[in-house]
């Protein structure tokens, strides 16, 4: 099976599936989020993809499944609560154990690798985190890269390297904040402009590794939940002010000279959040450079923005 997921919010530790990184092919939905609609393209057009899960967390995904209907494929949306408190664990629980019994249904396999499936991604995390700690060293586009390929990858065939190509010397700091870098055309110009990526909030970097470790003991779909809930928060799940308090700590810590954030074309949480971000980052005199895609193969000219950003610097 080879099950297209959309998000971080989806849970690993059940069954594998390929992370969404980009459609090549033609968008079937104008006037719509980017990511979404090369989603719902790619499963729809893709003969190598039979099916679809993906999170309620905004009026883009809520809408996927009527998108989705005519296309004969399994799909599948979880309901991603907005709290972290023990009832909405326990209600993400249920939902991630529905999930796991429509996987089963649809594809007539039995699930048993649960605890094994929770004891390799928590070494993959950790795996990854350790690169993380250590990024001023490498190319990020070389680490994103990495990220992307990993993550079509099966996780028992995954594997992290010990080091990554490295940066040049004398580079201008900066942080990366957005939901999914697919365009990683952007971290290239970024590079040759001068700017070296040393922090992000991505959701296939920062945000997949620093999800808590995941427990084999008790109650494994209220571990599962617990550990996704508790992740670095997306906007979607309505948490602003912990995301920027978290933000600005790493900014600070890493002496960070300027932010780079990119949003994607009609995704409104994304919008919301950035003035606020920005008024927090201007209060610091710390300048930000707002990059907006129209898709996830969008390949307009950023180089002279990121150029003229990498000169205010």
């Amino acid at each position: 099976m080879r099950i297209l997921s959309f998000s971080g919010l989806i849970p690993e530790q059940i069954c594998d599936t390929v992370r969404f990184i980009r459609w090549q092919g033609d968008q079937t939905i104008s006037h719509y989020c980017g990511y979404a609609a090369d989603f719902i393209s790619q499963v729809t057009n893709d003969s190598s993809i039979d099916g679809a899960v993906y999170p309620r967390t905004c009026d883009s995904s809520r809408s996927m499944t009527s998108y989705l209907d005519a296309c004969s494929k399994f799909a599948h949306s979880l309901h991603i609560p907005s709290g972290q408190n023990a009832s909405a664990i326990r209600y993400f629980a249920a939902d991630i154990h529905l999930y796991q019994q429509a996987v089963e249904d649809y594809y007539g396999i039995s699930i048993t690798d649960i605890p094994e499936r929770i004891d390799m991604i928590n070494a993959r995390n950790q795996a990854i985190a350790k690169l993380y700690a250590h990024l001023p060293e490498f190319s990020f586009s070389a680490y994103l890269s990495m990220l992307h390929v990993l993550l079509q990858t099966p996780l028992r065939e995954q594997t992290i390297p010990e080091d990554l190509p490295g940066r040049h010397a004398g580079r201008k700091r900066i942080y990366l904040v957005g939901s999914l870098l697919s365009s990683s055309f952007i971290v290239e110009a970024m590079e040759q402009a001068g700017l070296s990526v040393v922090g992000d909030r991505l959701t296939e970097s920062k945000r997949l590794f620093s999800a808590p470790q995941v427990s084999t003991q008790g109650d494994l779909y209220e571990n599962i939940a617990r550990s996704i809930l508790k992740t670095p928060s997306s906007p979607s799940q309505n948490r602003f002010n912990e995301i920027l308090r978290e933000d600005m700590a790493e900014i600070r810590d890493k002496q960070i000279e300027g932010v780079v954030f990119i949003t994607q074309k009609f995704c409104e949480p994304y919008d919301y959040l950035f003035s606020s971000y920005k008024q927090m980052l201007d209060e610091q005199s710390i300048p930000v450079l707002h990059l907006a895609l129209s898709g996830s193969t969008d390949r307009r000219a950023f180089d002279a923005s990121l150029q003229a950003f990498a000169d205010i610097l």
